[in-house]
């Protein structure tokens, strides 16, 4: 008889202790890291982008072209004090041959931007374009 109830009491607490540690997990323990913060500026909205050229620029013609507003968003630190964000994008000395390209400002124009607002560009997959853009105080 001790036997048994020993053996039931160790098996209870084999069963408790599996219940409160698959619990503590669905509650967010240890095993599950925590979220990665928020960019805190606008230039960490944008990252590492890969160099553009001309001839890139002058090669688009028909592309889907996609735009994806960067710190717009006024609690963001950094709004409105736009730094080096325009100079240190892949597209600083590219606006002029932006503003020729027929594609670009098609897409730029229906929503309200121009070439100056362009901070960087990326060609994406099926030969489409993203436009990092930031809406400036002065239009």
């Amino acid at each position: 008889m001790l036997k048994t109830t020993t053996f039931a009491i160790v098996a209870g607490m084999f069963t408790l202790t599996s219940v409160m540690t698959s619990a503590a997990q669905v509650a967010g323990g240890p095993n599950h890291p925590a979220p990665s913060p928020s960019p805190t500026n606008c230039e960490e909205m944008v990252g590492h982008m890969r160099s553009v050229h001309q001839a890139d620029i002058a090669a688009i013609k028909g592309n889907r072209v996609g735009l994806q507003a960067i710190c717009e968003d006024l609690t963001v630190s950094g709004k409105n004090a736009y730094g080096a964000i325009f100079a240190n994008g892949n597209v600083n000395h590219l606006r002029a041959p932006i503003a020729r390209n027929a594609t670009l400002m098609a897409a730029l124009t229906a929503k309200g931007y121009d070439q100056n607002d362009v901070v960087s560009l990326r060609f994406g997959a099926h030969d489409s374009i993203v436009l990092y853009v930031l809406q400036r105080d002065m239009n």
